[in-house]
């Protein structure tokens, strides 16, 4: 039997995670895409931007809020939040958004 080698997960896997319904797998994306866009890659912030828009990140906040399942889920959840939230807060165009200014 043959084994084929697995590539690893790339940009492309991620933004794939962060388009699919259930919010465990695009925090999943989001996490991965955190350790592929370098905080200088605009273009990459934008595209993984584009794929969430800010519904994500509230969706993080609000799960890192009070009233989550674990202080320690909590504090994962917010991490990742405020880590995103400042990549996206790099890139001009976006931190200057109506989405952006506005929650």
């Amino acid at each position: 039997m043959q084994h084929q080698k697995q590539s690893p997960p790339s940009l492309e896997d991620c933004l794939n995670l962060l388009k699919v319904e259930r919010d465990e797998q695009r925090l999943t994306g989001l996490l991965l895409a955190t350790k592929f866009c370098n905080k200088d890659d605009h273009p990459s912030i934008r595209r993984v931007y584009d794929a969430t828009g800010d519904r994500l990140l509230r969706t993080g906040m609000r799960k890192g809020g009070a009233g989550g399942s674990s202080s320690e889920n909590r504090d994962a959840y917010l991490r990742l939040s405020v880590t995103v939230l400042a990549a996206f807060c790099r890139v001009p165009e976006i931190a200057s958004s109506e989405d952006m200014v506005s929650n």
